[in-house]
């Protein structure tokens, strides 16, 4: 069995399509929602009626990702199944998750018991350069991991970790995990206690795109411009039916799982090459969002 935890703040509209996507595409799941103490009042309305288990932070963690990463520990300390995937609230499955997936993720976990995550996310356009420099095809395994010439040593490009991502429960409780307070912190212990992490031939979630940006629980000069500009409506992805989740799984290894390719906004409006945030769907807002982030702490 899998288990699913959606990390959600403030995103009401994003949460629904998180949840429903999880309740229409992995319907046997066990479903948690951990929010970040939200006080936008129709996201507290849609907790408050939510058939699923809502867990809510104990306090206000002011770092820069706000009480995610504890919220994660928390996911992983109250799992009671063998997987956990870890979804935020703007992340959407956008294909069905039938027994044969649930197969091929046992196998690949069986097949090296020193991996303890698993990359579930359709690969972004935007960083294929890096990927088809860093990550290779293995046809014997069915699977993308780490290119063969990288060395085991070489930490630095090793693939080893998202926040985004599919877990191993009993590898990380017998370890002793426990989330550090940044994606690269955590990757960096990933590739100090484990193999690197394979990437599924056939994923399954992905980032919705343009989604409205928080920092601190704030927003941006840049992204209350961009609310204006590239607007507040949610966009999300049309879910693969079932002649193209066919093709998916079908497709020979050479074609790289990229989204861009797969799927399709319902919101034709939206840029392409996907970008994942609405400060960075206009070049004038992305420039000034850097400059913000560079020269001033949001209040």
């Amino acid at each position: 069995m899998i288990e699913v935890a959606i990390f959600s703040y403030n995103r009401v509209e994003y949460l629904k399509n998180c949840v429903d996507s999880v309740r229409l595409n992995m319907p046997d799941a066990r479903l948690r929602i951990f929010d970040d103490n939200s006080d936008d009042p129709a996201m507290l309305e849609y907790l408050s009626r939510t058939d699923a288990e809502v867990v809510r932070a104990d306090t206000k963690d002011e770092e820069r990702h706000g009480g995610l990463y504890a919220n994660m520990q928390r996911a992983l300390d109250m799992a009671e199944h063998d997987y956990l995937i870890l979804l935020q609230d703007d992340t959407q499955v956008v294909r069905p998750v039938g027994p044969d997936d649930l197969y091929e993720i046992d196998r690949i976990f069986r097949a090296n018991d020193r991996r303890a995550f698993l990359c579930v996310l359709f690969m972004k356009a935007a960083r294929m350069r890096r990927f088809r420099r860093e990550v290779d095809a293995y046809p014997d395994e069915n699977i993308y991991r780490t290119a063969a010439g990288i060395s085991e040593k070489n930490f630095a490009r090793r693939l080893a970790y998202f926040d985004v991502v599919l877990c191993n429960v009993g590898r990380l409780r017998t370890v002793n995990w426990t989330f550090a307070p940044s994606e690269r912190a955590n990757c960096e212990m990933a590739r100090e206690l484990f193999e690197d992490m394979p990437v599924m031939k056939s994923p399954f979630v992905f980032f919705c795109p343009e989604v409205p940006f928080f920092r601190n629980r704030s927003k941006t000069l840049a992204a209350r411009i961009a609310a204006r500009v590239v607007g507040t409506d949610l966009k999300r992805y049309l879910d693969l039916d079932e002649a193209k989740t066919t093709l998916l799984k079908e497709r020979p290894l050479s074609q790289w799982p990229i989204a861009e390719d797969w799927l399709t906004p319902t919101n034709p409006k939206v840029r392409r090459p996907f970008v994942f945030k609405d400060v960075s769907a206009r070049w004038w807002l992305s420039a000034l969002h850097k400059i913000e982030m560079k020269f001033f702490r949001p209040k």
